[in-house]
């Protein structure tokens, strides 16, 4: 019996994380200044999901985004898709996903930057 209880406060403890994530959806309707509210309020262990088609001149700041080891923050195209990020034309040596050296356990798959 301890060792089922022990079992179960060490799951419990585990996925204290887990249920706090969140996993927030942005779509085209969007604009970049929208999109990078939700970015700034990523917290540990977040999701955010690109539905799919065309970002035109959606420029992402990063800058001081921190997840942690084992709560990664995870910015993503949505299954199936591979969303597209077209380059801001407005700004000279600018960057469509601006990365701060304060930035850390960041993870970017499934989009395309063009």
């Amino acid at each position: 019996m301890r060792v089922l209880i022990a079992t179960l406060v060490m799951f419990l403890a585990a996925c204290a994380a887990c249920v706090s994530a969140t996993e927030y959806v942005v779509t085209t309707s969007q604009t970049s200044a929208q999109i990078n509210a939700v970015v700034a309020g990523l917290k540990p262990g977040d999701v955010l999901t690109f539905s799919a088609g065309t970002y035109n001149n959606v420029a992402l700041s990063l800058n001081s985004l921190k997840g942690t080891k084992n709560n990664w923050i995870v910015i993503r195209g949505a299954a199936g898709s591979l969303p597209v990020l077209t380059i801001n034309t407005d700004v000279v040596f600018g960057a469509n996903i601006d990365i701060g050296s304060g930035t850390s356990f960041v993870a970017i798959a499934n989009l395309q930057i063009s």
